[in-house]
């Protein structure tokens, strides 16, 4: 059964509708029942019908589905919370026309606002000056720890100092860490309690030198989200984001993936906060920057990593898409001419007909393009983790002719095991999967001893990524004496 974040009454109303002096709705509000759900799907149900609805209560019936553009938004007050609502992105969903009985509608959203405070008016586009996310299931990764216990045989005693701000620059602004404590609000002696909880926190808030539109920051959470995946190298959600109008926060919730909950202890990180700190704008920078330039480069990769349920060929083919879409993209002002090309060249000179040498051109035009082996090659051998250039090869090759057989002979070849095909890609997917999260680390400027460190050397997770480099032949496999057994 999916979660709800929120299941509340109120009334509704087009935002656009007027909204007399002293009053929390307009004349034209309506009865509903607002429900989000945990991956930010918004829905609304109403009791009747909005009046002003063009083509009156038929069009409950007519338009079923109709998309609403960004701008016409329906806004609410709740019931319980006397919290204000915006629902943006609108689409009909539900409702029944009844000659006889009673008409209702019903709306999805792809995006709400919540808030204690008001709304701009809707002649007044929507634009925010800061986004601010609390950093809640993120406390191992941020290496909190700052709270100094004292205890002698009859005393206990609890200090913190909260942490100056960490303000890190960006190429279009600021990226602040702010760090709190909360505990209870009492004088010197707390009376009636037996449990005395202090817990530390930080708060990540973005300011771009403009303001931004609601899609605009909607994209800049996302981004934060892809930084964490990749730092962390787990699938964990940020918490919903604050965004910013002055003084006013609303809380943001839009239609996505699939949360996940877990949140990443200090031993599944592939590099920490600390490790990061000070370069840590330069990096978020890089990956802002870089994501739109490599383009399905990266977002193959962050797309699987976003828990979505996948058959092994699938995840193993999007990760050689990707890796050869990046070698592309890295590559585009770098071609050079190759032998083949002078060969290719020298066979047109040779067609007199111009016809014939046209057709010849367009069949040759990707002749003189490095093969997949050569692509994989040249991404992975980049990465600071000195395999052996012959494993490396092997291993390249043997992805490369995967891809062909799944290409060419929809899977494994004819007269082959099904059951040692799929094994041998999920060997070869979760090596993959390492060595493109590094590519993508290594590509943003996460520093080239520590993304060794993780996978190689002295990271608590380290021996799963040898264990998964063993299995397909990038590193020897030894016995319990250290002596090769492979080779």
């Amino acid at each position: 059964m999916t979660k709800k974040l929120l299941e509340e009454r109120g009334f509704f109303w087009w935002h656009d509708d007027p909204l007399p002096a002293n009053q929390f709705a307009a004349d034209s509000c309506v009865v509903g029942t607002l429900t989000i759900e945990e991956n930010g799907a918004a829905y609304l149900e109403l009791d009747g019908y909005f009046a002003g609805s063009e083509g009156g209560p038929m069009a409950i019936f007519a338009a079923q589905g109709q998309q609403f553009s960004l701008e016409k938004a329906i806004q609410g007050k709740l019931k319980a919370s006397d919290k204000n609502v915006l629902l943006l992105g609108l689409r009909r969903r539900g409702g029944r026309f009844n000659s006889n009985g009673i008409s209702h509608e019903g709306f999805a959203a792809s995006h709400c606002l919540v808030t204690d405070g008001s709304f701009p008016p809707a002649t007044r586009p929507l634009r925010f000056s800061a986004l601010e996310v609390k950093l809640t299931g993120l406390e191992e990764w941020l290496r909190l720890g700052n709270i100094e216990v004292k205890r002698a045989r009859r005393r206990i005693s609890a200090k913190h100092q909260v942490p100056s701000a960490d303000i890190h620059e960006l190429d279009d602004g600021t990226l602040t860490m702010r760090y709190d404590i909360s505990g209870p609000w009492t004088g010197k002696l707390v009376r009636r309690m037996d449990k005395l909880n202090l817990s530390e926190s930080a708060n990540l808030r973005f300011k771009p030198k403009r303001a931004r539109t609601l899609l605009e920051m909607r994209d800049e959470y996302a981004r934060l989200q892809e930084l964490f995946i990749l730092l962390t190298g787990t699938t964990f959600s940020l918490e919903w984001p604050l965004l910013i109008i002055g003084k006013t926060a609303y809380r943001y919730y839009y239609d996505g993936f699939e949360r996940s909950t877990k949140a990443p202890t200090w031993d599944e990180c592939w590099v920490n906060y600390i490790q990061v700190k000070s370069n840590f704008g330069a990096i978020v920078t890089a990956l802002r920057r870089k994501r739109e330039e490599f383009g399905p480069g990266f977002y193959l990769y962050l797309g699987i990593r976003r828990g979505m349920k996948m058959y092994v060929e699938h995840r193993f083919v999007n990760m050689i898409w990707g890796l050869e879409s990046f070698h592309r993209r890295k590559n585009k002002d770098k071609a050079k001419k190759t032998k083949l090309d002078a060969k290719i060249q020298r066979i047109l000179d040779q067609v007199s007909g111009s016809d014939d040498k046209r057709w010849l051109e367009g069949q040759l035009k990707h002749a003189g393009e490095p093969s997949l082996k050569e692509r994989l090659m040249d991404v992975l051998s980049a990465l600071p983790l000195a395999f052996e250039r012959t494993r490396m090869e092997v291993f390249c090759k043997s992805c490369a002719d995967r891809r062909n057989d799944m290409s060419h002979f929809g899977g494994q070849r004819e007269g082959s095991d099904y059951r040692e095909f799929a094994v041998d890609l999920v060997k070869k997917s979760e090596a993959l999967a390492y060595l493109y999260h590094a590519v993508l680390l290594h590509e943003i400027g996460v520093d080239a001893t520590l993304i060794k460190a993780s996978l190689l050397e002295n990271g608590p997770n380290a021996s799963r990524s040898k264990y998964a480099f063993r299995e397909v032949g990038l590193l020897p496999v030894t016995n319990g004496d250290g002596l090769l057994l492979d080779e």
